[in-house]
């Protein structure tokens, strides 16, 4: 059996390669694929096939039908399907057979991708487990796109009729799970669409995570379409009046539902593979070891309606599965409630109680548009205490939330973190409000002034955070702030040796003798420089003439990390904007560790400077014209020092990184808390939520080491990879011409 189907499968994917029409359409395929691939990738700066993947379902929806198309049509047309189904082999067979040629045809077009991944190389360090996991949930999609293909190729003997009904089959596959049409149905309705649509299940595997229910649910699409196809075949052999007809016809209408049973119920089922750097998605040792320390039962509370609309059905099903694995995990130490408050007046009443209220959503009833309320709320309970999650409204950071809820409830003394103020630093109040309440979560706050009583830092402060400032300190402050440092404290000293003023865009330099003498007493030092980087940076609005323009700002450096510290292990670009390098001149290595560095092409501008985004940086960095290697050179702008026989200090040369315009403006501003809150982790010796809370679900930036690395990339997949296949097609095609032309001989041979 297995030898028949792979001789169809040979004959059937040998034909493509005999005419001139397989390689026009994986010229356009992979043509397509690589310009708009390239056209988008180069933008962002992400070493990532997410734009390809984007861009993949919609071409495969007109590729797939226009390969298949003939696969039966022809053979129907030419009168050679009841030639080839008289010999000695099996309908089913024949249709795998048929399959399996398209598909490895189609797996030729994807590996002409493969130029992509091997380009990116060049210029980052590629997440390949992600990779693997896109390709083959790239192989799923087309698997099941080819048995409809197929199918509508068996329903006529015409080849276009048939793209045209296998390219509206498939986007009706496609229509079925978007927003559009899941928002316009009622409740049920809704979740079995979004359940069947074709690209929630795509997107879930190449993220990076194979799920055993996506996996379920393309073996079920496929089994469908081609259960449906080996219908349409055999109805033409067999008489409607005979029985073998009515048995066909309801083992197939058996198979189908089975199919789409097997699609709806196998949300239920659990088993997935994590393919993503640090295992994104999948529960992290350290929430395992908290829930197995805890003293007493935590209990999780998840409110959530039993109708949730259409749009949170992806984060519905990542929430189902972090909690299924909190519970597993904590096993005695952990109770699981669902409750759905629209069904349960206690638990409506409970949710109220604890400052949960329903969210409105727009929904389509009776052909009006309408609002309901929902619930998708979160509540830890522990010992009579709660914290809540009031709206679930995406998972990126839900198991850390959730760890660090849990461990603010169990741990009896909370670490106190004191900001130090009176000199123009950023405050609780004025500039750090959304680092308050981050921090707030897993530590006590206060702020912490210096006066002439001061004689020491209060006892209770374990970590000092000084953050920018515009007075000096007083040299009776540096003193105190040293002992503190002498005594086992830690201090974070985040500040620039310059003072940026955007509104005169001009920059000068600034001093604070006494918190330089702290510094330079441990070896280290802020440079009253500005730090740039022509690689790594971000982009700044400038108002002209006819509106905003945006231009790459070479000051607002995106710090790279520069270790595999704890602090920074798996934290993305930083943005530092207006920073100065730092001084580290610590005899033992061993005590200063860099966090975060420039690129290789950063480097220091001395001050005062203009800070004019519209200026030739060239020009600035190398005033002769000539930007050489002397100009340019990687800087640190963050380290970790351990004081022999006294704390910890975490120096970075700006305070911009947790400001709440950088936070809240800065496309990179999440990385700037993740660092901070890990270096308060870190200088409080509390690292427990430091690995939760550093997992990086974004793509690695794209670096290419040399300016023309990059147009090799692009033209050497935009033009190689298709004038490659052109060239083999080209040879094929002559050489099957030229046999063709070759008469014979008596005997059989050519001559």
């Amino acid at each position: 059996m297995i030898g028949r189907i792979l001789t169809v499968a040979k004959r059937e994917f040998a034909g493509y390669f005999d005419h001139a029409t397989a390689y026009i359409l994986l010229v356009i395929f992979l043509g397509i694929n690589f310009y708009f691939y390239f056209q988008e990738a180069y933008v962002l700066g992400e070493a990532s096939l997410r734009p390809m993947l984007s861009l993949l379902p919609w071409l495969l929806l007109f590729f797939i039908p226009a390969v298949c198309m003939r696969s039966f049509a022809e053979e129907r047309n030419a009168g050679t399907l009841e030639l080839v189904l008289a010999q000695p082999i099996q309908v089913v067979e024949f249709l795998l057979g048929k399959f399996l040629g398209v598909l490895f045809f189609l797996l030729v077009a994807m590996a002409g991708t493969l130029g992509i991944p091997l380009g990116l190389t060049l210029g980052a360090d590629l997440q390949w487990g992600v990779v693997f996991s896109q390709y083959l949930g790239s192989m799923f999609l087309i698997s099941a796109l080819i048995a409809v293909g197929l199918w509508a190729s068996s329903l006529t003997r015409n080849q276009v009729t048939a793209f045209i009904i296998g390219v509206t089959i498939s986007f009706a596959l496609y229509l079925i799970g978007l927003p559009t049409v899941t928002l316009s149905l009622p409740g049920p309705l809704a979740a079995a669409a979004a359940r069947l649509g074709v690209l929630g299940h795509f997107s879930n595997v190449a993220r990076g995570v194979i799920d055993l229910r996506d996996v379920l649910y393309f073996a079920a699409l496929g089994t469908a379409f081609l259960s449906l196809t080996y219908f349409s075949i055999m109805r033409e052999r067999l008489s409607r009046k005979r029985p073998a007809y009515g048995r066909l016809r309801v083992g197939v209408l058996g198979l189908v539902g089975i199919a789409i049973f097997a699609a709806l119920a196998g949300a239920q089922l659990r088993g997935r593979l994590d393919l993503t750097p640090g295992k994104v998605y999948t529960l992290s040792p350290p929430t395992a070891d908290l829930l197995r320390g805890v003293d007493d039962l935590v209990t999780l509370k998840l409110f959530q309606s039993a109708e949730l609309p259409a749009q949170l059905a992806a984060v519905g099903r990542d929430v189902d599965d972090l909690l299924r694995d909190l519970d597993a995990t904590g096993g005695a130490n952990v109770n699981l409630v669902r409750l759905d408050p629209d069904e349960d007046p206690d638990a409506q009443e409970e949710a109220g109680l604890l400052g949960i209220r329903p969210v409105p959503f727009q929904v389509m009833a009776d052909d009006e548009v309408s609002y309901q309320e929902r619930y998708f709320a979160l509540a830890v309970q522990y010992a009579g205490e709660s914290q809540i999650i009031p709206f679930i409204r995406q998972t990126a950071d839900l198991e850390y939330r959730l760890a660090s809820m849990i461990r603010a409830l169990t741990r009896p003394e909370r670490p106190t973190i004191g900001v130090l103020t009176g000199h123009g630093e950023l405050s609780l109040g004025a500039g750090l409000r959304l680092a308050r309440g981050r921090l707030a979560l897993e530590y006590d706050l206060m702020e912490f002034r210096v006066d002439s009583t001061t004689v020491a830092v209060p006892d209770s402060i374990d970590v000092i955070v000084i953050a920018g400032g515009q007075m000096p300190l007083e040299p009776a402050a540096g003193e105190i702030l040293s002992r503190f440092v002498d005594a086992g404290g830690s201090l974070f000293v985040l500040k620039s040796g310059v003072t940026a003023d955007m509104q005169a865009r001009y920059a000068g330099p600034t001093f604070d003798p006494a918190l330089d003498s702290l510094l330079q007493a441990r070896g280290l030092g802020i440079v009253p420089s500005m730090a740039f980087d022509l690689e790594l940076h971000e982009q700044v609005q400038v108002p002209s003439n006819f509106g905003a323009v945006v231009l790459p700002y070479p000051l607002w450096t995106l710090a790279q990390p520069a270790s595999g510290h704890v602090i920074v292990d798996g934290v993305a670009n930083v943005p530092i904007r207006f920073g100065s390098p730092l001084l580290v001149e610590v005899e033992d290595s061993t005590l200063v560790t860099p966090l975060l560095t420039t690129s290789q092409a950063g480097g220091r501008l001395a001050t005062p400077l203009s800070i004019d985004a519209m200026q030739d940086w060239g020009a600035v960095i190398a005033p002769d014209g000539q930007l050489s290697e002397e100009d340019v050179a990687m800087e640190t702008l963050a380290v970790a020092y351990t004081q022999p026989g006294g704390g910890r200090i975490v120096l970075a040369g700006s305070s911009s990184l947790i400001h709440d315009e950088t936070l809240s403006q800065s496309m990179s501003g999440l990385a700037g808390m993740v660092f901070f809150q890990n270096a308060i982790d870190w200088l409080a010796q509390d690292e427990a939520l430091i690995s939760i809370r550093s997992k990086d679900r974004a793509p690695p930036l794209l670096l290419f080491p040399n300016e023309w690395l990059p147009d090799l990339t692009r033209y050497g997949n935009l033009a190689g990879v298709p004038l490659l296949f052109v060239l083999v097609g080209v040879l094929r095609l002559a050489r099957r011409r030229q046999v063709q032309q070759r008469s014979f001989t008596e005997g059989g041979a050519l001559t």
